[in-house]
């Protein structure tokens, strides 16, 4: 639990702004400005960022993330708690009808943990994101390339 407070730490020193302008779509939803930020040598954990759109007129539930490079993906969301950052797991994230789901440093997050492999700046990394809608699973597969903090 140490080294992933290191780690959270270092992402909200170093938060960005950057923004990916590629587009991941399906009937249901569309995936905006998709990156992860780079990390330390080492580093045991890393973040990813995302805009998800609903474009349905029915609720859609996120809920799972993997990939081939990390062990796990787990849904945080990063609250002020007595003065103090801490993160939420979050085990599913509604995403309501015709809006948007923003992941963004210091709120929503992939927690992306155990990389497989170094990641450095400009390498990608496919993921697929999991989402129900009454009773249904689609997969999405996208695409993050990995970027360095300013």
């Amino acid at each position: 639990m140490y080294k992933l407070t290191i780690v959270f730490i270092f992402f909200l020193l170093t938060a960005c702004s950057e923004e990916q302008a590629s587009t991941t779509t399906s009937n249901t939803v569309s995936i905006e400005n998709a990156w992860i930020r780079e990390a330390p040598p080492n580093a045991s954990a890393m973040a990813g960022y995302l805009t998800i759109h609903n474009k349905t007129s029915q609720d859609r539930t996120l809920t799972f993330a993997k990939s081939q490079t990390f062990k796990a993906i787990e849904f945080h969301r990063t609250i002020i708690e007595d003065g103090m950052a801490k993160m939420r797991h979050q085990n599913e994230l509604l995403i309501p009808a015709g809006t948007s789901l923003v992941f963004k440093p210091g709120d929503f997050h992939l927690m992306m943990m155990g990389p497989k492999t170094a990641l450095h700046k400009n390498d990608e990394v496919a993921i697929t994101l999991g989402f129900k809608n009454a009773g249904v699973i689609e997969e999405i597969e996208i695409t993050l390339p990995v970027k360095s903090p300013r």
